[in-house]
């Protein structure tokens, strides 16, 4: 399976911001001793701190849905959390280096008026606005809840997203003050 858009502008995004990544490719499932398999990650991101990220990007519109418009949507599957959690062993051997190290990238491209970042903060690629927020994965495991069985996936109820998930730029650049953004001030840092 080839990279997608959301996927290919932040990497684009990452370039723009002078930031080193490698990007895996994802055409095969990763093969486990047992014959399972593995969802893979999308890239590897390093901060201005030197340390690295295992990173998914999750691509969403801004706002989504078809009905009515929804804002800040952002689920994952079961899958995704257990394949960045199982990369984190994997890539850290008996080490620390990736322990508590991966993270979900939500990638929203904007479609209205409406943004969820300042609109000379937004990303452009191919003639989109994007906008990426950061949210590591087990500080989205302790707030998420279960949205649907059958699919396994789950999400964050939006106001509690709004207050954790951390714009890419002050994420990846270690950078303690707030940007200037609609978010309520209960914020963790991450640097």
């Amino acid at each position: 399976m080839e990279k997608n858009l959301y996927e290919i502008a932040f990497e684009r995004y990452l370039r723009s911001i002078e930031r080193p990544f490698l990007s895996n490719r994802q055409e095969r499932r990763f093969l486990l001793d047992n014959g399972a398999t593995l969802k893979n990650f999308d890239d590897v991101v390093s901060r201005k701190d030197g340390v690295n990220w295992i990173i998914d990007v999750k691509g969403r519109r801004f706002p989504g849905g078809t009905r009515r418009a929804r804002y800040w949507k952002n689920w994952i599957t079961r899958d995704d959390v257990a394949g960045l959690l199982r990369w984190e062993e994997i890539l850290s051997g008996d080490g620390e280096t990736y322990r508590d190290r991966s993270a979900f990238v939500f990638a929203y491209r904007v479609l209205g008026e409406k943004s969820p970042a300042p609109r000379d903060s937004l990303f452009t690629y191919r003639g989109e606005r994007y906008a990426f927020f950061v949210t590591p994965v087990k500080l989205y495991l302790r707030e998420a809840r279960m949205i649907s069985p059958r699919w396994g996936t789950y999400e964050i109820p939006t106001r509690r997203f709004r207050e954790i998930a951390v714009p890419a730029d002050e994420f990846f650049s270690c950078a303690r003050k707030p940007a200037a953004r609609l978010l309520e001030p209960r914020r963790l840092e991450y640097c």
